[in-house]
C-alpha cells in the first residue's frame, strides 16, 4: 500500500485531542457534608495527584476514528503488479532430423536438455510441441521416414524471434544444413538468445535427368548426382532396349519404357521423363547494350550440346521454338509471353538499372563464382534458382501453365559477373534446358558463413509491466464511521449511567 498524498499523515497527531480531554476533563463530585465532618476543616487537594484514565476503550475508539481519517486524506491505494513472464526454454528441430538417422548424432545433446526442463517442438509454422512419449517413439526408430518439407527456414525464423521474445528465453535451433531448405534473403540478424546449430547430414541422390535418342536403337542418359559436395551430371549411352545399367558407388538404374517417356528406378527412388528426340528451338533476342552477353551465352549452350549430343538450334523467331532468351531492356511482348501458357520457356535478363555488389554465388559443388552487379528488381513470389552468399535471388523462376519465366537479375559478362568466363556455367544451365518433372534435387551443403545470419542481436527488453493501483479511500472513510457510530452508542450509554 502507498498513498498518494502522504503529507496529510501528519493530521494523525490530532489524537492528542482526545487524549488531553480525557485527561482534563475528570469530573469533579458534589461534596455533601454529614455529621460531624461539616466542623472540620477542608484541606487542599493537589488535582494532578488524582489524574487518572477513564473509558478507555472510548478514548481508544475516537484516536482511532482520527488516525483513519487522516489516513484517508493522504488517499491509499493498493499498488497490484501484473505477473512477470516466466523464461522459455526450447529445443526446435527441423523435420528432415526427426525422422532421420541424422537424429542420432544429437540425440544425446537433446536428452540432456529435456531432463532439464526445456520443452521439444517441431521446426514447422506452428512450432508443434512433441510430448515425452513422442519424443520416445521418434528417438528409437530403427529406419528413416521420408520427410517431403517445403518450408524455408531462413522465412520461419521471423515467427521463432516472435514467439520467444524475452531476453532470458533460452532457444536451441536444430536444422539440417542442405541447400533446399533455403530461399530468399538470408536474414541480417538473429536474437543472441537463439543458438542456431546447423547439423551436417550425409545424404545423396540419384536420378534420371534426360533422356536423348541420339540413334534408333541407343540412348544418352543424362544423370545428376546431388550430395553435401554438390549437384553434377553425367552422361551414359545404352541400348535403346537395355533395362538395367550398372552405375558407380554400387548402383543399379532399372528402366522401364512407356511409349515415348522413360521410367528410371535408382535405389528404390524412380521418376519418369520423355525422351527427346528433336533438336531443342532456342530464339535469342538481344538489344546493343547486351551484344556481348550472346557470346557467352551462345559458347555454353553449344557447350551442353557438345557434352549431350543433343543438337540445340538458334532461331530468329518464335515460331515452334522451346527457348526464348529476351535479353533487351524492353518489357517482353505479350504476344511472346501468351506462349508460356503452351510450354515455352523463356530468360528474361533486363540488364538495367545495375546495382554494384561485393558477393558471389555457389556453383557446382562449393566452388564460388563472383558477381558484380545485379538488376534493381524486387521479385514477389519466386522459385529461387541462383542466390548470392546472403541469400538474395539471382535466377528465379515463376510457372505460368506449361512454361515458366525465368528472371536474371545479373549477366555473363565479366562486367557483371564471372558467370561468362565460368566452366561451370554449361552444368548450371543444363537442368533448366533439360528439365525432368520432378522438383529439382538439391542435397548441397550450406556454409555456415552463408547459412546463419551475420549478426546476432540482444532481444528487445520488454517494457516495466505496469502497476494497477487500486484506491482505498473509500474504504478508510466507511471504516471510520462504522467506528464514530460505535463510539456515540458507547458514549451515550455512558452517560445515561
Amino acid at each position: 500500500m502507498s498513498f498518494l498524498a502522504p503529507y496529510f499523515l501528519f493530521a494523525a497527531a490530532a489524537i492528542v485531542i482526545p487524549i488531553a480531554i480525557h485527561l482534563w476533563n475528570k469530573r469533579q463530585g458534589k461534596t455533601v457534608k454529614v455529621g460531624s465532618l461539616r466542623w472540620l476543616e477542608a484541606s487542599a487537594s493537589n488535582r494532578w495527584s488524582s489524574i487518572k484514565l477513564t473509558n478507555f476503550w472510548l478514548l481508544v475508539l475516537r484516536c482511532l476514528i482520527l488516525i483513519l481519517l487522516a489516513v484517508a486524506l493522504a488517499q491509499p491505494v493498493w499498488e497490484h503488479q501484473a505477473q512477470k513472464q516466466k523464461e522459455a526454454k526450447a529445443i526446435v528441430i527441423g523435420e528432415e532430423l526427426l525422422y532421420t538417422s541424422a537424429l542420432k548424432p544429437i540425440k544425446p545433446t537433446i536428452d540432456s536438455l529435456l531432463q532439464r526442463g526445456y520443452s521439444l517442438h517441431s521446426y514447422t509454422p506452428d512450432f508443434k510441441q512433441l510430448s515425452q512419449e513422442e519424443w520416445q517413439q521418434i528417438s528409437n526408430r530403427t529406419q528413416d521416414s521420408l520427410v517431403n518439407s517445403n518450408y524455408n527456414y531462413w522465412g520461419l525464423l521471423p515467427a521463432l524471434a516472435a514467439k520467444y521474445k524475452l531476453p532470458q528465453d533460452s532457444v536451441l535451433l536444430f536444422t539440417s544444413d542442405q541447400q533446399q531448405y533455403f530461399a530468399g534473403t538470408r536474414p541480417e540478424s538473429i536474437s543472441q538468445h537463439i543458438q542456431w546449430i546447423p547439423v551436417a547430414t550425409d545424404k545423396s541422390i540419384t536420378w534420371l535427368q534426360a533422356a536423348i535418342q541420339i540413334k534408333p536403337d541407343s540412348l544418352l542418359l543424362i544423370l545428376g548426382h546431388s550430395s553435401r559436395e554438390g549437384t553434377h551430371y553425367s552422361k551414359f549411352k545404352t541400348a535403346a532396349s537395355a533395362q538395367t545399367i550398372a552405375l558407380p558407388r554400387n548402383q543399379q538404374l532399372q528402366l522401364k519404357h512407356q511409349q515415348d517417356s522413360l521410367e528410371a528406378i535408382i535405389s528404390g527412388s524412380s521418376n519418369k521423363v520423355k525422351i527427346r528426340t528433336s533438336a531443342l528451338q532456342v530464339a535469342i533476342f538481344t538489344d546493343e547494350a547486351q551484344q556481348p552477353e550472346v557470346q557467352y551465352l551462345k559458347a555454353a549452350l553449344q557447350a551442353i550440346s557438345n557434352y549431350t549430343g543433343f543438337p540445340f538450334q538458334f532461331k530468329a523467331d518464335t515460331t515452334q521454338a522451346d527457348w526464348v532468351f529476351w535479353l533487351r531492356k524492353d518489357e517482353l511482348p505479350e504476344s511472346i509471353a501468351q506462349q508460356v501458357n503452351n510450354g515455352l520457356n523463356i530468360w528474361v535478363q533486363p540488364g538495367q538499372k545495375p546495382q554494384p555488389v561485393t558477393t558471389h554465388i555457389t556453383g557446382i559443388g562449393s566452388t564460388t563464382i563472383k558477381v558484380h552487379q545485379l538488376s534493381q528488381l524486387q521479385p514477389q513470389q519466386q522459385n529461387q534458382l541462383w542466390a548470392t552468399a546472403n541469400g538474395e535471388p539471382v535466377l528465379y523462376s515463376d510457372n505460368y501453365g506449361k512454361g515458366k519465366i525465368y528472371t536474371f537479375r545479373s549477366g555473363f559478362a565479366p562486367a557483371w559477373s564471372e558467370l561468362g568466363q565460368s566452366a561451370q556455367l554449361p552444368e548450371m544451365l543444363l537442368p533448366l534446358l533439360l528439365p525432368q518433372p520432378q522438383p529439382t534435387y538439391n542435397y548441397s551443403a550450406v556454409d555456415d558463413q552463408q547459412l546463419l545470419p551475420a549478426k546476432t542481436i540482444k532481444a528487445a527488453t520488454i517494457p516495466k509491466l505496469n502497476t494497477a493501483q487500486i484506491p482505498l479511500l473509500k474504504w478508510f472513510v466507511l471504516a471510520a464511521f462504522i467506528l464514530f457510530l460505535i463510539e456515540r452508542i458507547i458514549a451515550n450509554r455512558r452517560s445515561n449511567l
